[in-house]
């Protein structure tokens, strides 16, 4: 499966995996649907080994869904981990105002556990802003 999520405390983490499509929204919507699944969690993106390469529509699209879920419960903070690809952090950053856009901050990160550290309660590390 290309997309897995798990809960962990206060955090959604959905990892997406080769190419991905609309399995992401099949994750997100049984996560949202778990009774792990809290009000106020923070979703965590780990795009690393994901091989697609989203357009500037693709991120639209997954804007417009995110802050659907806003009012289902989803935090307005979320995170992505990118790899190292130039490409990687330009869509990130593409993303991130789509979202912002939406009333949702998303944090750009190349490591997990300071995406982590970023989104628990009370955190004060920032996102990579390079």
């Amino acid at each position: 499966m290309p997309v897995t999520w798990n809960i962990d405390g206060s955090i959604l983490l959905v990892t997406l995996l080769g190419t991905c499509g609309d399995e992401v929204t099949t994750a997100l919507n049984a996560a949202m649907a778990d009774s792990a699944f809290k009000r106020g969690m923070s979703l965590l993106l780990d795009v690393r080994r994901c091989t697609h390469d989203p357009t500037s529509d693709d991120f639209r699209q997954w804007a417009i869904s995110l802050a659907a879920r806003r009012a289902k419960g989803l935090s307005a903070r979320c995170a992505v981990v990118i790899g190292p690809r130039a490409y990687d952090y330009g869509v990130a950053r593409m993303g991130a105002a789509y979202l912002d856009n939406k009333g949702i901050h998303m944090g750009i990160f190349t490591s997990l556990d300071e995406a982590i550290r970023w989104l628990e309660p009370n955190a004060t590390a920032g996102p990579v802003t390079e």
